[in-house]
C-alpha cells in the first residue's frame, strides 16, 4: 500500500525523533563504556540502583575479607608472585556483615592506599546498597595499650584519666578505623588473658564506644560493635556484654560440640541468638591445619556447625578468609593464589539459614532456565541438580567443585532465591513468540530487526547477574510493542511449529577467568542503562549501524502512522525500541 503525503510527513517526523533517540542512546553508551567513561565514571557507578537487598532476617552471616588479597592491593603483605583475583563486588548474597581484615607491613602504606580509597569511594557504598554492614577488627591490645599511649602522648596517665579522656579516645578509634574508610563498626579481637588493670581500661573504652556504635548507640541499624574471641574468658566481657551486637566465636578446626560448650559459657551473659560461631579456610603458607571444608560435605565442620547454628537458633555463623574458599593444604594450593567459585561459602549461607534441599534445587533450575538461551545447559547438569541429596551437591551441580569445573563460576543461590520472587513467565512466553516471528519468512525484514533488538535486550537482561521487577516489566512492554509491529494480517506463528528455529543471542565464552575485577552493572529501577559498545551490541545478526536502525525505525513509524496511531505514539514506540537496542547489555561471561 502506498502512503499518503500526510502519512509520509508523519513518518518523517517520527523518523527524526527516532534518530534523536538513537543519537542520545549512542552517546549514553559511549559515556558508559567508551573513552569518556574513565574520565567521567563516578563512585555511584558501583552502587546499582537495582541491587537486591539481602533478606538476612535475624541470622547473621559474616565473612572475613582479607584486604591484602583484593585486586587493588599489589605486593602488600605477601611473598607470592600470583596476582590477586577477588574484589568486594564478588561477595555473595546472603552475607550481612563483612569484616575488613587488614595488615599492612611498615613501608607498604602507599601500596595499600588504593584499596582504602576504593573501599570508601566505591566498595562501601555498593555493599551498603545491598544492606551489608562493614566492620574492622582491632586487637584488644589496641584498646588497652592504645589508650595508655593516647593519654601519655597528651601528658596524662591512666590513673588520672577522666571520662572525657575515654570519650576522646573512643572518637579517635571511630575516626581512625571506621569513618576514614567508610565503615560501620568495630570488631574487638580478644585472644589473650588480660590483667585486672587491662579490663578496667577496656570496660571504660567499650562503654564509651557503645554510645557511638552498636546496639546501644543512636544508630543501631547502621552501626556495629562486635566481640571477637577464641575462648571463654569472661573477665573482659561480662560487664560490657550489652554493648555488643554479638559474639563472634573463633572455633577453627572444631565441630559443633565445641560450639555447644562455648554457647553455654556465654549464655549467662547473652542469649544464644547473639552467639555466632566461625570456621576458616586454609590460608596460604600457613602452619595451622583447619580442616573445616573437606568432602564429604555432610561430614565436614561447615555442615555440622551451620546445621547446629540453625537448629539451635544461634545468631548465624562466619567464615574466615573468604578468598581461600575451596583451597586445601596441598602444596600447590598452599603456595599459590587461585580464584574460587565460593562453593563452600554459598552452601554455608544456605545451610545456616535453613534453606531446604527443594528450595536449593528450585534456585538452581531457575538460574539454568534463565541462562539457557545464551549458554546451552548440558543434560548432565540438570541431572546432577535432580540427583542432589544435600545443599552442597545442588550448588556443586551448577558451580562445579572448583573454578572452571562447572556450568557457572558465579552462580549465587541466595540471590537466585530472591530473583525467583520476580515473575518472568510472561516475558519468557513473549520471547518464545518473538523467536517464532523472527523465524517466520513472512515477517518483514524491518519488523524482524526490531523484534530481534527487543528480544535480545530481554534475553540479555534475564541472563545478567540480577534484574528488577521494573526491568522485567519494561522488557515485556518493549517486546509487546515490537511484536505489535508485525502486520496484523500476518498469521501469528506458534513457537511449537518451529522447533530448533530460535535465533539465539551469541553464546559468551564460558571460561573468562582468572578474571580482572568487574564492577557490577548499574541496574536502574525503571530502565536499563545502556552499556553496549555500539548501537546494536549483542544482536544475533551482528552489529547494525545507527543509520540503518534509524532508517528501519522510520519505516516502522510510518506503518504505525498509517494505522492511525498518533505521531507521538509512533515516535515513542520507536524511541523505546531503539533505546532497547542501544541498551542491550553485553552478556557477562559465565
Amino acid at each position: 500500500m502506498r502512503l499518503t503525503n500526510d502519512a509520509h510527513g508523519r513518518g518523517r517526523t517520527a523518523l527524526r525523533r527516532c534518530v534523536g533517540a538513537a543519537v542520545a542512546g549512542i552517546m549514553a553508551a559511549m559515556m558508559m563504556t567508551g573513552p569518556m567513561a574513565s574520565a567521567q565514571a563516578s563512585p555511584a557507578d558501583a552502587a546499582p540502583a537495582g541491587t537486591v537487598a539481602d533478606a538476612g532476617g535475624n541470622k547473621h552471616f559474616m565473612v572475613y575479607y582479607r584486604a591484602w588479597r583484593d585486586v587493588t592491593m599489589k605486593g602488600v603483605n605477601t611473598s607470592l608472585p600470583d596476582d590477586n583475583w577477588m574484589s568486594m563486588y564478588d561477595i555473595p548474597y546472603g552475607i550481612d556483615v563483612v569484616n575488613v581484615f587488614s595488615y599492612v607491613p611498615p613501608g607498604q602504606e602507599d601500596l595499600a592506599q588504593p584499596f582504602y580509597d576504593k573501599l570508601k569511594a566505591e566498595y562501601a557504598p555498593y555493599l551498603h546498597s545491598r544492606g551489608i554492614r562493614l566492620v574492622r577488627g582491632i586487637g584488644y591490645d589496641s584498646v588497652t595499650n592504645g589508650f595508655r599511649r593516647y593519654v601519655a602522648e597528651r601528658g596524662g596517665s591512666v590513673q588520672d584519666a577522666t571520662d572525657a579522656d575515654y570519650e576522646a579516645f573512643a572518637d579517635h578509634l571511630v575516626a581512625t578505623y571506621m569513618t576514614e574508610v567508610g565503615l560501620d563498626g568495630l570488631d574487638i579481637d580478644m585472644e589473650t588473658y588480660p590483667s585486672a588493670a587491662d579490663i578496667a581500661i577496656s570496660d571504660r573504652v567499650i562503654t564509651a564506644l557503645s554510645t557511638r556504635i552498636g546496639p546501644k548507640s543512636g544508630d543501631p541499624e547502621h552501626t556495629m560493635l562486635l566481640y571477637d574471641t577464641n575462648g571463654s574468658e569472661m573477665g573482659p566481657f561480662k560487664d560490657v556484654a550489652d554493648c555488643f551486637d554479638y559474639v563472634a566465636y573463633q572455633q577453627y578446626g572444631s565441630d559443633s560440640s565445641r560450639t555447644a560448650d562455648a554457647a553455654a559459657d556465654y549464655e549467662q551473659y547473652i542469649p544464644s541468638s547473639r552467639f555466632v560461631p566461625g570456621l576458616a579456610f586454609p590460608e596460604e603458607q600457613d602452619h595451622n591445619r583447619w580442616f573445616d571444608a573437606a568432602e564429604p560435605y555432610e561430614s565436614s565442620n561447615i555442615h555440622d556447625v551451620a546445621s547446629y547454628s540453625f537448629d539451635h537458633r544461634l545468631g548465624g555463623m562466619f567464615l574466615y578468609a573468604l578468598d581461600r574458599d575451596g583451597r586445601t593444604y596441598d602444596q600447590d594450593d598452599l603456595n599459590h593464589i587461585k580464584p574460587s567459585n565460593l562453593l563452600w561459602t554459598k552452601t554455608a549461607i544456605a545451610q545456616s539459614s535453613g534453606v531446604t534441599l527443594e528450595q536449593s534445587k528450585e534456585a538452581a533450575n531457575h538460574f539454568l532456565d534463565r541462562m539457557e538461551r545464551t549458554k546451552a545447559v548440558p543434560g548432565e547438569v540438570r541431572q546432577a541438580v535432580a540427583a542432589a541429596t544435600n545443599l552442597y551437591e545442588a550448588n556443586k551441580a551448577v558451580l562445579g567443585k572448583d573454578w572452571d569445573q562447572g556450568y557457572s563460576n558465579t552462580y549465587d543461590p541466595a540471590l537466585e532465591l530472591q530473583l525467583k520472587g520476580i515473575d518472568i513467565a510472561g516475558l519468557q512466553s513473549s520471547i518464545d513468540r518473538a523467536d517464532a516471528l523472527i523465524a517466520d519468512a513472512h515477517t518483514p525484514a524491518d519488523a524482524r530487526m526490531i523484534l530481534r533488538m527487543a528480544r535480545d535486550a530481554a534475553v540479555a537482561g534475564l541472563a545478567d547477574r540480577l534484574y528488577t521487577e521494573d526491568q522485567v516489566a519494561q522488557w515485556s512492554d518493549t517486546l509487546a510493542k515490537a511484536i505489535a509491529v508485525v502486520p496484523v494480517d500476518q498469521p501469528t506463528p506458534d513457537p511449537s511449529d518451529n522447533p530448533g528455529a530460535v535465533d539465539p543471542a551469541p553464546t559468551p565464552d564460558p571460561k573468562p577467568e582468572p578474571k580482572p575485577e568487574v564492577k557490577p552493572e548499574v541496574k536502574p529501577e525503571t530502565k536499563p542503562v545502556p552499556t553496549g559498545n555500539s548501537a546494536a551490541s549483542g544482536l544475533s545478526d551482528g552489529s547494525v549501524s545507527g543509520t540503518t536502525v534509524a532508517a528501519n525505525a522510520g519505516k516502522v513509524a510510518a506503518r504505525l502512522s498509517e494505522t492511525g496511531a498518533s505521531i507521538a505514539a509512533a515516535a515513542a514506540a520507536c524511541a523505546v525500541l531503539l533505546f532497547a537496542a542501544i541498551g542491550v547489555v553485553a552478556l557477562r561471561r559465565r
